[in-house]
């Protein structure tokens, strides 16, 4: 490995010299293989769970036996047998708008909302796979490096790692190095993921962090040209996930309702694990993807970027009958009863009976606040829109 590269060492995804070691480590792995079992049978039966186990882990082993670089486990394990099952078994399809707008032969930084820890950027790593584009890399902060397996499943389908939680200084220190290793990437033509905040956004208003525009922008910025003619050459395509039903949305609400009945909310063991299981295993409903065109224009600073990101978003989201149900239901109005039926909304509202009322109407505001988030940026319904956010803070 060159010295351009291996000074990066610390944060850079794994390398094709190093996937046989851990191929090894991830078909040795008692929780990993636990995790697809629960994946690939979400009900099985407590006394059958040794040998599904057991058959998980052959099959694996078989699998995996085969793997020689990075490209061939991330289209032939990751893309092709494990996504591919996920999305037969735990959504209603995934389909995509405006990928066919953009250019193989360019490089772009994807940005997106954040609502699922792992199906965010695996779905938006898949829609580019099988639309012919390269697989972008991914970033990924350290606080979800939670065991060697989930650390080896990061860094080998293209995950950079970005540290937090440092001090003053080693948090400067460690920004300037990832922004040079981002920026190395990407003039060699490479493809990025990132998210457009730190962290999902549990209530649903998507909203762009400027802190994460920077993080590209820190080692270039001594450079000639300025902001925006950097922003002009990274290609940033703003798209917007939508998840019919949200995997996560009970567990969502209730940390919600922690943090506005305690002040805060202090996260368990295996937090973190619980929710990237739950939006692997659980019923996710429809998917779509809309890819928008290429920030073009001169952006002045990262905040002017961020709203122009933002905007983007939320005028690319696909709403979904229940999007609309739970707007309609916390306003008390009947503004969108012609996106849904009576049945449809019966169904969604009496899905979270077991809630206590206030944890339910969390729920509820997870659903609506796109649809506020949307009016907003098309001029009308602010009003409602303060009433129903402030309902998830």
């Amino acid at each position: 490995m060159n010295n351009a590269i291996s000074r990066f060492d610390d944060i850079r995804p794994f390398t094709d010299s190093e996937v046989p070691a851990v191929m090894k480590r991830l078909t040795e792995n008692d929780l990993l293989i636990s995790s697809f079992r629960i994946i690939k049978w979400p009900s099985c039966p407590e006394l059958l769970k040794g040998l599904a186990d057991w058959l998980v882990k052959f099959m694996l082993k078989k699998k995996l036996s085969r793997i020689k670089t990075v490209t061939e486990f991330q289209s032939q394990i990751i893309a092709d047998f494990l996504l591919k099952r996920i999305i037969e078994t735990t959504s209603d399809g995934v389909t995509y708008s405006g990928i066919d707008k953009l250019d193989k032969g360019k490089s772009y930084i994807f940005m997106t909302n954040h609502r699922d820890i792992v199906m965010d950027p695996a779905l938006v790593n898949y829609a580019l796979y099988v639309n012919g584009f390269s697989i972008p890399y991914i970033a990924f902060g350290d606080n979800l490096l939670l065991n060697e397996a989930v650390s080896d499943l990061i860094r080998i389908n293209n995950g950079i790692i970005v540290k937090r939680g440092l001090a003053r200084k080693e948090q400067l220190e460690a920004s300037m190095h990832l922004s040079e290793y981002l920026n190395h990437l990407r003039k060699e033509g490479n493809n990025f993921w990132i998210s457009q905040r730190e962290g999902r956004a549990k209530d649903g208003i998507d909203r762009t962090n400027p802190a994460i525009i920077n993080m590209f922008y820190l080692s270039e910025r001594k450079k000639e040209g300025g902001f925006a003619e950097f922003i002009r050459q990274c290609n940033i395509v703003p798209a917007a996930i939508s998840y019919e039903k949200d995997p996560c949305d009970r567990l969502k609400a209730w940390e919600l309702y922690r943090k506005k009945k305690n002040g805060a909310h202090i996260k368990r063991k295996n937090e973190d694990l619980i929710s990237m299981l739950a939006g692997l295993s659980r019923d996710k409903g429809r998917i779509h993807i809309s890819f928008g065109a290429p920030l073009s224009g001169d952006f002045e600073d990262k905040n002017a970027l961020a709203n122009a990101i933002d905007r983007e978003i939320h005028t690319l989201y696909r709403f979904w009958p229940r999007n609309f149900i739970a707007y309609d239901h916390l306003l008390k109005t009947d503004k969108y009863s012609d996106k849904y039926t009576e049945t449809e909304k019966a169904g969604f509202l009496n899905a979270y009976n077991n809630l206590k009322p206030e944890v339910r109407n969390l729920v509820f505001t997870i659903y609506a606040n796109p649809v506020c988030s949307f009016e907003s940026y098309s001029q009308t319904g602010a009003e409602e829109r303060q009433q129903v956010s402030l309902q998830g803070v």
